[in-house]
């Protein structure tokens, strides 16, 4: 008959696993937060992201609270779902700063663009009118019957 004995070396072993992934969730959730924030700072709309991190945060606070009461498989399980989420976090901001600097950047050329057409389209019109302008004074001049007389003495 065989039985089989838990060994502590094994037990240690998914203590420290379970400690190593929730340090490693740290780091994971913390960079989710900070892009986050600055996606917010940059103007995105960001209240899907944080539904995305705050559930993050629950997985990790549970999985703290399990490393505590000794049950590390469970842990590792919230552990790996909250870094999961965290990097979900992480790819979809990436992608919400890209469109959010393509915005703001957008208006800046739109009014250069703008800027450079209506200069355009006031010198054509200043040419367009000074011809116009300058035909019309010389048919008055000319019309006038006036004459140049030189006076010589």
């Amino acid at each position: 008959m065989m039985f089989f004995i838990p060994s502590s070396s094994r037990v240690l072993g998914d203590e420290s696993e379970a400690v190593l992934r929730v340090s490693q969730a740290e780091d994971s959730l913390g960079a989710a937060y900070l892009s986050v924030l600055e996606a917010e700072r940059a103007g995105g709309d960001v209240s899907e992201l944080v539904v995305v991190l705050n559930t993050a945060l629950e997985y990790y606070s549970e999985a703290e609270r399990l490393i505590e009461a000794g049950e590390y498989g469970a842990a590792v399980f919230l552990v790996r779902k909250a870094v999961e989420a965290s990097n979900v976090v992480l790819d979809v901001d990436f992608s919400l700063l890209v469109v959010v600097e393509h915005v703001e950047v957008a208006p800046h050329w739109n009014q250069i663009i703008l800027s450079f057409g209506a200069v355009f389209f006031i010198i054509l019109l200043s040419f367009l009118g000074w011809r116009r302008f300058k035909i019309y004074y010389i048919r008055r001049v000319l019309g006038s019957g006036l004459e140049v007389v030189v006076d010589e003495p």
